[in-house]
């Protein structure tokens, strides 16, 4: 089973902080994998277990260490939303730096789309996708993808259902011409 979880700790050190919770996986039988780290210095990772119990297990085991700032069953397909609810929970994924998760719910609707908003919501996908790698710390790999998300957000509309596309495209091109990456809202 694979679940989806943040986590804060006031240590400032991320070798110590990852360090101590794959030693605490390992005790509950868990695989961490997929390290990302947000801005403020929150780690998202994936965790694999046997079963729920496991999970719930690990988790009993984090929490007296950690704040658990969220957690997703991976296991259990996304309800059915109208547009404007995926569209607004994907921001709310963007603006909380939950870019795996945003790429997840906007890849549902991409499928279902033709043309230029295909196209378009693949060059929104794109840029979720250069932040994961970027939180992976791979840089180079994110400007590459991030590159690939400009030629598709290249279009005269300055909005998509309420996404400023002018100010995404002003961002991401910020981050191009300096090479680093700085989180922004959409």
């Amino acid at each position: 089973m694979r679940y989806l979880i943040r986590l804060a700790s006031s240590d400032p050190s991320k070798d110590n902080f990852l360090g101590s919770v794959r030693s605490l996986a390992k005790t509950t039988g868990a695989d961490v994998r997929n390290p990302k780290w947000t801005s403020r210095g929150s780690l998202e990772i994936d965790v694999f277990v046997p079963t729920a119990a496991d999970f719930e297990m690990f988790l009993s085991v984090l929490r007296p260490l950690y704040t658990v700032e969220s957690s997703t069953d991976l296991n259990v397909a996304a309800a059915h939303k109208p547009e404007r609810g995926v569209i607004a929970e994907a921001r709310g994924y963007f603006n909380s730096e939950r870019y795996w998760e945003c790429h997840e719910v906007l890849e549902g609707l991409w499928r279902q789309k033709k043309g230029e908003e295909k196209l378009v919501l693949q060059g929104v996908i794109l840029v979720c996708a250069a932040f994961v790698h970027h939180q992976k710390g791979e840089d180079e790999v994110a400007l590459g993808v991030l590159r690939r998300a400009m030629k598709l957000l290249d279009v005269p509309e300055p909005e998509y259902r309420g996404i400023d596309l002018q100010a995404l495209r002003g961002r991401a091109d910020g981050i191009l011409s300096s090479g680093f990456f700085t989180t922004f809202e959409i």
